[in-house]
């Protein structure tokens, strides 16, 4: 039997703690996450869906505040006396890894990266294979290094990107993929049946970084020529997809009452590639259909 411990945050990370969870051939020996945080306007501490599990599980757990720190180092070494880990399995944690822990394991440290690196290393590599229309992807199972995303390839799982897919479908996909074969990855590559080829130094792509508000804001003159002519149609529809659910395609709406914050939540192209906008939001204002706030604003997109 294998032991792992799993660091990360996310739903992402839980999904594939369960997966090793369910698979007798490995032990989840430790979970390292964030502590949990305030969230909502009444800004309740709330555990991530990872540290959930783990308490559900009756599993050591690490919460990081800040960083992986000596205190940190000095927690894991009271744990896993008097060996370390075999795994140290890396899924959405969002604090650098220091060399100490990257030392650790026996066997690697190991991530896993929802692109056909060295496509798209970086925080958000889903959203940025949604943005510029890449038609097939990757999910990667890489072994660490101290640079990011940057480490040897054990495995790269290739599959067809949907055309309708939001970031939430395609790191879906990308995860039941690999979680599918996680566990003989897992143990094929302790076993020396599979090893890590190293990766180019450069990557074809830019910094697939993490997005915000400011980067998802298109200007109304641009959606309008997309909607009138279908110029720029094609890279409208996918930037509404690539940032579903967040941070949410948003324009300045011009109207009578002045210029109004309106979010794009669904849009598609018609049969002559010009861009429908389909559900929308305007700041305030519960979703509706673009045609119901054309109607009633009286905008100037005619």
């Amino acid at each position: 039997m294998y032991t792992i411990a799993v660091a990360g945050s996310t739903q992402r990370t839980a999904k594939v703690a369960q997966t090793l969870l369910n698979d007798p051939r490995f032990q989840v020996s430790l979970v390292v996450t964030p502590s949990p945080k305030p969230v909502g306007r009444k800004q309740v501490l709330t555990q991530n869906p990872l540290h959930e599990l783990a308490e559900k599980h009756q599993l050591p757990i690490i919460l990081v505040k800040a960083k992986l720190d000596n205190d940190i180092r000095q927690q894991i070494k009271q744990i896993h006396q008097p060996t370390p880990f075999d795994f140290f399995l890396v899924v959405d944690f969002g604090f650098l890894v220091p060399q100490w822990l990257l030392n650790l394991p026996t066997i690697a440290p190991l991530n896993i990266h929802p692109s056909a690196l060295p496509r798209w290393r970086g925080a958000s590599p889903g959203q940025y294979v949604l943005l510029h229309g890449e038609k097939e992807s990757a999910v990667t199972l890489m072994v660490m290094n101290a640079k990011m995303d940057t480490g040897p390839i054990i495995a790269q799982l290739e599959f067809k990107v949907e055309p309708t897919w939001t970031q939430t479908e395609y790191y879906q996909h990308s995860f039941d993929l690999i979680c599918s074969g996680l566990g003989d990855l897992l143990e094929q590559f302790a076993t020396g049946k599979l090893t890590a080829r190293p990766q180019p130094d450069t990557s074809p792509t830019p910094l697939a970084d993490r997005l915000n508000k400011a980067e998802a804001f298109r200007d109304w003159q641009t959606i309008k020529q997309a909607m009138n002519t279908g110029q720029q149609a094609t890279e409208l529809e996918q930037a509404c997809r690539a940032y579903s659910p967040w941070p949410k395609l948003w324009t300045k709406l011009p109207t009578k009452q002045g210029e109004q914050r309106m979010i794009i939540h669904r849009c598609q192209l018609n049969q002559a590639g010009q861009l429908e906008l389909l559900e929308v939001q305007l700041a305030g204002k519960t979703k509706t259909t673009w045609h119901e706030i054309k109607s009633v604003l009286k905008t100037h997109h005619d």
